[in-house]
């Protein structure tokens, strides 16, 4: 499920009745708008507003056939400042996640499932869009705390296998993924033939569980400071986010990468060495119904 699956909608659609739902929304809009801060908005966070949301939001097939003029609140409005005054008081830049935008973007409020219907995609993509709006919105000069600093390294991006074939945390085994670290950006010479694993399982139908990362096949010994498991939908552009709830779990992991040779073939259960760690991440998937598969990719900040 992409972006431009909302514009496989017909153009011309009966106009949406105001709903209850509709109403709750202009209701939690006015309360909030009370606490919404004066003055212009920082210039970061408007064009992360602009690029993101508002672009997936704005367009006469998703939300702004509706809120563009005839339904409140106005965050789809053709005046990119006034839909920004309006989608923000709607936004908890300290946990975009629990924003009311992902709720109504999968409740079906407005009778087009394929808009924001559970499976239309549009979760997804509105909660990737808050999450990096939210970051701008708080970077430094911005009135909040700073985003995450960008990675200084990072693995290719895979495909996370869908929900439903995963082992479940009671299954008594795990599913691995392996990054080739020869498509480490930028590269560590040491690690040119070495693979970072993960296992992973499906603990519920909403989140993945990773745990027990190595890394083997290093012809040196490396440090490694902070890994970093960023997730995202396969559509959106970028190498994804940390879960704001458990995802910062390894941030603070300092480990020694051993001297070690892998098994030829790689089995295909997990590898018999000594974890980085041994705590488990959990991270909420995007789309556990499977229409629209989630990437991962892992960052760390140190490697030498």
């Amino acid at each position: 499920m992409t972006r431009h699956r909302l514009g496989d909608h017909p153009n011309k659609r009966p106009r949406a009745p105001r709903s209850a739902a509709g109403v709750g929304v202009a209701a939690a809009m006015t309360l909030l708008g009370c606490m919404a801060g004066a003055g212009p908005p920082p210039a970061a966070g408007l064009d992360a507003f602009r690029s993101g949301f508002y672009a997936f939001a704005s367009t006469s097939t998703s939300c702004g056939m509706c809120h563009a003029s005839v339904q409140v609140p106005f965050f789809a409005s053709s005046d990119v400042q006034a839909a920004y005054t309006a989608a923000k008081a709607l936004v908890d830049f300290a946990n975009p996640t629990n924003s009311l935008f992902i709720v109504y973007a999968r409740n079906n409020h407005c009778g087009v499932a394929t808009m924001c219907g559970p499976s239309s995609g549009s979760p997804a993509i509105v909660q990737q869009d808050l999450v990096q709006w939210a970051n701008a919105e708080t970077s430094p000069g911005s009135g909040g705390s700073p985003p995450p600093a960008a990675l200084a390294y990072l693995t290719a991006s895979m495909a996370i296998p869908p929900l439903s074939t995963l082992p479940t945390l009671t299954a008594g085994k795990t599913a691995v993924l392996r990054f080739a670290l020869s498509n480490l950006k930028p590269g560590v010479a040491p690690l040119a033939n070495a693979i970072l694993e993960l296992e992973i399982v499906a603990p519920n139908p909403t989140e993945y569980r990773f745990t027990n990362p190595k890394i083997g096949g290093s012809t040196a010994v490396v440090q490694l400071t902070g890994l970093h498991v960023l997730v995202k939908p396969s559509a959106v552009a970028g190498p994804g986010s940390e879960d704001a709830n458990q995802g910062d779990t390894w941030d603070a992991i300092s480990a020694s990468i051993p001297v070690s040779t892998l098994p030829n073939p790689l089995p295909t259960t997990p590898l018999s060495m000594t974890p980085l760690d041994t705590r488990a991440i959990g991270v909420g998937a995007y789309s556990s119904t499977g229409d629209l598969n989630d990437t991962i990719t892992v960052g760390f900040d140190v490697l030498q």
